[in-house]
């Protein structure tokens, strides 16, 4: 599977189903300023905007997303939220009203994410 945002193009998801090469979404569908990829179901995704984004206490941000479903491997746009509440902790936001803190070692890797997964040492 690969993902490719060619220059003033619209992101595509490219995958094999059954030896028969499936492009997704629908050509343009995702149009726009989509600045990382959110893999649903996965903490790894979610450590890519918090390195991207260098926020300082307090501060917060809006991130745009290609948004992969797990099961279906749907793909969407998906806005999310990025609050940086200490050192270690950011609260998550997207749409639909979810809603978590994450926590990050000082590598900023996820290392708690209620519900999904957490590191252990």
């Amino acid at each position: 599977m690969s993902m490719a945002l060619p220059p003033f193009a619209a992101w595509r998801l490219i995958g094999a189903l059954d030896g028969f090469e499936v492009v997704y979404p629908e050509p343009g569908r995702l149009r726009g300023h989509a600045t990382a990829v959110d893999l649903e179901a996965s903490a790894c995704t979610n450590t890519l905007p918090v390195h991207r984004l260098a926020l300082r206490t307090g501060d917060a941000v809006v991130a745009s997303a290609v948004y992969v479903q797990a099961l279906d491997v749907a793909v969407r746009r998906l806005d999310q939220t990025y609050r940086r509440l200490d050192d270690h902790r950011f609260d998550y936001t997207s749409e639909g009203d979810f809603h978590a803190i994450l926590t990050y070692d000082a590598a900023g890797f996820v290392i708690d994410y209620p519900g999904i997964a957490v590191r252990f040492a």
